[in-house]
């Protein structure tokens, strides 16, 4: 029995077809049912935005100051001052937190190409890792079940699993799951 229920956009009011969810023009963003129409003005307006951040950061970076150089010779040292001044400028300290790339963190917003229907080959593809106790392995389970609650428009082609070593701070055996969508 074919699904007759009426989809209608949430930003505009327009009716979506059911064609249109299956190619891929119309669909969630960011949890919200979205028109074709409705999804290109929302890549133009994020496209601005990103073109406006670039400017504005251009701008601050041509406009900056420039301090004139130190005569070192000049330059009294107090060695209490040196341990109470806070660092000024961009720290090359970088953080393996959850918004950096470099702890595993992943960015799918940045891709440009699109994520396929099912019967398509994959366009993209995440990695999972666990150390090889019945706690970290849940955790790997609780993660991968999040990942896919989070992105219900993927369709998973094809699993990959391995267990080898990784280097952290002490290379341990790892299960390494790659995840193909």
């Amino acid at each position: 029995m074919p699904d007759t229920a009426v989809k209608v956009c949430q930003g505009c009011q327009s009716e979506i077809t059911n064609e249109q969810i299956m190619q891929r023009q119309a669909g969630l963003v960011h949890g919200v049912l979205l028109c074709p129409q409705c999804i290109e003005q929302k890549k133009r307006e994020a496209m601005e935005a990103q073109q406006r951040a670039a400017a504005a950061a251009a701008a601050a970076a041509t406009t900056a100051p420039t301090a004139p150089p130190k005569d070192i010779t000049e330059e009294k040292i107090s060695l209490d001052a040196d341990f109470e001044a806070a660092p000024t400028g961009p720290s090359k300290i970088r953080s393996f937190a959850a918004g950096s790339t470099l702890g595993g963190a992943h960015h799918d917003t940045t891709l440009h190409r699109p994520i396929t229907a099912a019967s398509d080959p994959p366009t993209r593809v995440r990695t999972f890792h666990s150390k090889l106790t019945p706690g970290a392995l849940a955790h790997m389970d609780d993660l991968i079940n999040e990942w896919i609650d989070s992105n219900p428009g993927i369709f998973i082609k094809h699993v990959n699993t391995t267990v080898g070593p990784f280097e952290a701070k002490h290379v341990e055996q790892h299960l390494i799951v790659t995840i193909f969508y």
